[in-house]
């Protein structure tokens, strides 16, 4: 596939990284994953991606505040929270931190993908 979405995926569980990334690249997306938020960042300043998907539980930072200093350089890229923390305050701080969406995991691999292709088609010019 030409042009691959690129989508960057930051979460601490090694597990839920390769599932989401095996889903991703079945699904013709080039796909980046860290384990840890400042690495996130770091790509984010250096490689053009076209969307990023957050746990909120990670190590040293939460995936809220890195939401947030990601929206203070970057306001256009879709964000996605992929957590187990389901709670409603937990949903509206992610939206709050400039989130376009959350899912709960376990994930639906489908609605993973739809949502991810539904957004960056209104995402691109």
């Amino acid at each position: 596939m030409q042009n691959q979405p690129h989508i960057l995926f930051a979460d601490d569980d090694p597990d839920t990284r390769e599932l989401v990334r095996v889903v991703l690249m079945r699904a013709g997306f080039c796909v980046s994953v860290t384990a840890d938020p400042f690495k996130a960042l770091q790509l984010l300043r250096g490689i053009v991606f076209d969307a990023v998907l957050l746990d909120i539980c990670m190590p040293e930072m939460t995936g809220i505040e890195l939401c947030r200093q990601i929206r203070f350089f970057d306001q256009r890229i879709p964000i996605f929270f992929c957590s187990g923390a389901a709670t409603e305050a937990d949903k509206t701080a992610a939206l709050s931190a400039g989130a376009q969406g959350y899912f709960t995991k376990p994930l639906e691999p489908d609605d993973l993908v739809c949502t991810l292709r539904a957004a960056l088609q209104i995402a691109k010019p």
